[in-house]
């Protein structure tokens, strides 16, 4: 007969101990995971807030381009953009006498670093991605920037031209303040559509020097005033400060400054998106960092190159282009080069950014998935038919990548989200 005081046997108290060793293991791999996951949705979260603000800021600028411009000179002037290499190349300046073209772009860049920076670093483009310039008033850095007035003619006996201050708008911040600098354009019409023919301050007579204005909220140089037979010239603000050339610009590309080394949150081989804004003063670009962890960047164009609402998708451009509809590379090329025939012709532009999506997972493989096994992805529209509310896959344009491709660069085991987009400028 068992005691009444007796305890558990060795065998029970072993037992016991085993399954509770078991339960306590399986909680605390539940929990393990548990933690993986929600920091993995908490970094991807913050990625997606990042990517929302940066590329907002993107999408801003782009609407902008070719906004406060001029399209005509009566006189060519001389002006400064971009000073240095690799910035500086014809392909992205039309400096010293060129009207601007309102977006310009570099197609797969190679070999690319500015070594001249404002902030004194060295930034590297990655190898491949695609480069993008934006020309327009309003996309400076300055208070003055995006801001505008405008003058009308006023008479006076004796004189052709009267000195005139500009409008001021009922809403104080709107109006452009004491020695902001800016341009003054005329706009009229021809059978090209509306031109802004840029203003100096010698009347378009003479040699053409001057086309900046700091007199934006006080009287006007007499030379800036329209006189009895024209419209009202436009005055946009520039910059705080002489500008060097009449309109601002802002360049987007996906780079490595120098005294960064790799951060422990991204991937290998990958960049940072950045804005970078072409100083008046020197000509050197100062960068703006818009997202982490960016692993390419790739630019489509839509054309209507014969006015009859038929698109030609094209590549960015640089010196070969590729294009995707029924216009040929070479009628691309040609608009490309001619401002008024990027205004005209230029209908929507798509940018696609492959982003990091939470840190390494190596428990997650990418595959060959998509475009019918043929990509694990594809850094743009990725559709194989027209039925999707998708546009049609452009992988001709862009750019695709394998599981080998992902595997090389060290990117395999990292989920990656694409931002995709889809700009139609206001201001062309």
């Amino acid at each position: 007969m068992k005691s009444p005081e007796s305890g558990f046997t060795l065998i029970e108290i072993i037992i016991a101990m085993t399954l509770f060793m078991v339960i306590i293991g399986i909680t605390g791999s539940a929990f393990t995971l548990l933690l993986t996951f929600s920091r993995q949705l908490a970094t991807s979260d913050g990625n997606n807030i990042a990517g929302v603000v940066g590329l907002e800021i993107m999408r801003h600028d782009l609407q902008q381009a070719g906004y406060g411009m001029p399209t005509a000179y009566a006189s060519p002037p001389t002006y400064n953009e971009a000073l240095f290499a690799p910035a500086n190349t014809s392909s992205l300046n039309d400096a010293p006498h060129g009207i601007p073209r309102p977006i310009v772009s570099l197609d797969s860049v190679t070999s690319w670093s500015d070594a001249n920076a404002a902030d004194g670093l060295t930034y590297t483009v990655l190898e491949g991605t695609d480069y993008l310039s934006v020309k327009a008033s309003s996309v400076g850095r300055d208070a003055a920037a995006g801001k505008w007035a405008f003058v009308k003619y006023s008479s006076s006996i004796g004189s052709q031209f009267t000195q005139k201050a500009p409008n001021r708008w009922a809403t104080p911040e709107e109006n452009l303040n004491d020695n902001d600098y800016g341009i003054v354009l005329k706009r009229t019409f021809d059978d090209k559509g509306i031109q802004s023919t840029l203003i100096f301050n010698n009347n378009n007579s003479g040699t053409a020097t001057n086309y900046a204005t700091n007199k934006t909220n006080a009287l006007l140089d007499n030379n800036f005033n329209p006189n009895s037979a024209d419209p009202p010239y436009f005055i946009y603000g520039i910059s705080k400060t002489t500008p060097g050339m009449p309109f601002n610009r802002v360049d987007f590309m996906v780079a490595r400054p120098s005294d960064t080394p790799a951060q422990p949150k991204c991937a290998p081989n990958t960049g940072i998106l950045y804005k970078a804004t072409v100083n008046h003063s020197d000509g050197k670009l100062s960068y703006a960092p818009l997202l982490d962890c960016v692993a390419d960047m790739q630019v489509v164009f839509g054309w209507d190159t014969a006015g009859n609402g038929i698109i030609t998708e094209s590549s960015a451009y640089s010196g070969t282009i590729s294009v995707s509809g029924t216009a040929h590379a070479e009628d691309i090329s040609k608009i490309t080069k001619d401002p008024l025939l990027v205004r005209s012709a230029l209908k929507y532009i798509k940018v696609y950014i492959m982003a990091q999506e939470g840190k390494a997972d190596p428990g997650f493989t990418n595959t060959n998935s998509i475009m019918k096994n043929a990509y694990s992805i594809v850094v743009g529209d990725a559709n194989t038919s027209d039925s999707s509310s998708r546009a049609i896959s452009n992988v001709s344009l862009t750019k695709g990548y394998t599981a080998q491709n992902l595997s090389g660069k060290g990117w395999l085991n990292y989920r990656w989200k694409i931002y995709r987009l889809v700009i139609k400028p206001n201001n062309l």
